[in-house]
């Protein structure tokens, strides 16, 4: 387990909690639905989490009122989840996976644009229609030809 996975715990998936963040519905608790782990701008590995509003949930209708935050946003907790070994495994390997993206993206060489040979694309020009087709579109839309 990495250093960061020992100090690091995540609230169990069901946390009931006080949020403080600016999306979040006034005296409303959320419910953790879904956790994970990013880099803050110092490069400190934070946890994340979604949170639904209770009793609401995470429903399709409610999608909009999901919440995206760090623990940070979090000022209280009123309920902990169920919380077990699993939990973390799951965190450490968030972490390890994590980090091995970082790496990853951080040793893959930059990619360099090709210059391309820009093609002269010529303007698309229509016929004018015929004037018996012109009466023909006039009937089915006497605006046609403001709509060009």
């Amino acid at each position: 387990m990495s250093e960061n996975a020992k100090k690091l715990q995540f609230l169990g998936l069901g946390s009931v909690v006080e949020i403080d963040h600016m999306d979040a519905l006034a005296d409303t608790l959320y419910v953790i639905v879904a956790r994970a782990v990013g880099k803050d701008s110092s490069g400190e590995t934070i946890l994340r989490y979604q949170v639904a509003p209770h009793p609401q949930g995470g429903s399709a209708r409610q999608a909009d009122a999901i919440i995206t935050l760090a623990e940070s946003d979090i000022t209280k907790i009123v309920f902990e989840g169920y919380r077990d070994e699993k939990d973390d495994k799951f965190l450490s390997d968030m972490i390890a996976g994590m980090e091995k993206a970082i790496k990853k993206m951080g040793s893959s060489p930059k990619a360099t644009a090709i210059p391309q040979e820009k093609k002269e694309e010529k303007p698309v020009v229509s016929e004018p229609p015929k004037v018996e087709d012109e009466k023909e579109l006039l009937k089915r839309d006497p605006f046609y030809k403001f709509k060009k």
